[in-house]
Order: C-alpha cells, then sequence, then structure tokens
C-alpha cells in the first residue's frame, strides 16, 4: 500500500512540475509569437503577442505598444524624409556626406539624450532592414522622473519619402532577456 501511496504521490509531483514547466515554456513561446501591426498605411513591423496598444508612450507616435508586466515598450515616429533634410540644411546641421538615416540618426540621438544621463552607448551599427538603409543604436540611459537604468534600442530607418525612429525599451536589468525579441521587431519593419 505504501509503495501505491509513494508511487501515486510522485507521479502527482512529476505531473505538477510538467504542468508548471508546460507553461513557463507557454509563456515564453507566446512572447516569442509575433503578429503584423501597421500604422498610418505607411509601415508594418511585427510586435509580440504580449504587448498591446497604447497610446501614453509618446505623443508624437504613430504606433505604440507595451508590455507592462514584461516591462517592454515600443513607439514609432516618422516625419518626411524630405522636410527633415531641408530644415537641418537650412540650419546648418546636415551632412551631405552621409546617408539620411546615418544625419537622423546623429540629430535624434543628440536630442533624444539631451535630458538624460546616459551611462553607455554604442556605436551606430548601419545596416538593411527589409532593403532600407538604417542605423542601429543600443545604450543604457536614466531620466530625472525615473529612478532606474532603462535601456533602450534604437533603430532609424531610411524610407522612399519617411524617415522613422523606432524606439524600444524596457528596465536595463531586462536587457539580456528583451534585446533579442527587440532586435527582432526592429529588423522586421518595413513599409507598405
Amino acid at each position: 500500500m505504501k509503495k501505491i501511496t509513494l508511487s501515486f504521490i510522485l507521479l502527482a509531483i512529476s505531473i505538477t512540475l510538467s504542468s508548471c514547466l508546460g507553461n513557463s515554456d507557454k509563456k515564453n513561446s507566446d512572447y516569442k509569437d509575433f503578429r503584423p501591426e501597421s500604422a498610418l498605411g505607411l509601415y508594418e513591423m511585427q510586435v509580440p503577442k504580449s504587448m498591446t496598444a497604447t497610446k501614453g508612450l509618446n505623443n508624437d507616435a504613430s504606433m505604440q505598444f507595451q508590455n507592462i508586466y514584461e516591462e517592454t515598450y515600443l513607439a514609432v515616429i516618422e516625419e518626411s524624409k524630405e522636410e527633415f533634410i531641408e530644415t537641418f540644411k537650412d540650419l546648418g546641421e546636415y551632412d551631405d556626406t552621409k546617408s539620411a538615416a546615418s544625419n537622423y540618426q546623429l540629430i535624434q540621438m543628440n536630442f533624444f539624450s539631451e535630458g538624460m544621463e546616459v551611462s553607455r552607448m554604442s556605436s551606430p551599427k548601419k545596416m538593411k532592414v527589409n532593403g532600407l538603409d538604417a542605423e542601429q543604436v543600443e545604450f543604457v540611459g536614466r531620466v530625472p522622473e525615473i529612478d532606474f537604468d532603462i535601456y533602450y534600442l534604437m533603430t532609424f530607418v531610411e524610407g522612399k519619402e519617411t524617415l522613422y525612429m523606432v524606439m524600444e525599451w524596457t528596465l536595463s536589468d531586462y536587457e539580456d532577456t528583451n534585446k533579442d525579441t527587440f532586435k527582432k521587431m526592429a529588423e522586421s519593419f518595413k513599409e507598405i
């Protein structure tokens, strides 16, 4: 009888542990499951199914998603390439020897990092995103209102007529957990 009871208890523990592990794997696979999202009829990108649409991250963003439980955030801002080039040429801040994506990255990163304390920043990585010129920068910074270091992955994409800034961020403690997902989102960006 004790052998049967012990066998039953071990079986119950095994089932419980495997179901817990199964849920953990399911949660991880759900997070890695992506769905296409688009904005303004201009662009599309893959977003984890675990993220939900929101409007409170950035007033200028045409696409915003978040998962407040996993501390992951996405915002995409776009602007006219022609107007950007014209404005910054008039200001004497546009470098004709660089691509529009490179100029956009330099100017936006200067604006973006003005109001924060940056503790680490990568060199811009030139890349192609679905055939479009792009530059990507990773950095960790702290803004005055938030008492945590934040990891950012910023991707600046040059479209046919539009420039895009894809901003993804999380707490720096979660950088290693979320970096691959952020890169997958950024690399899925495409104009429609």
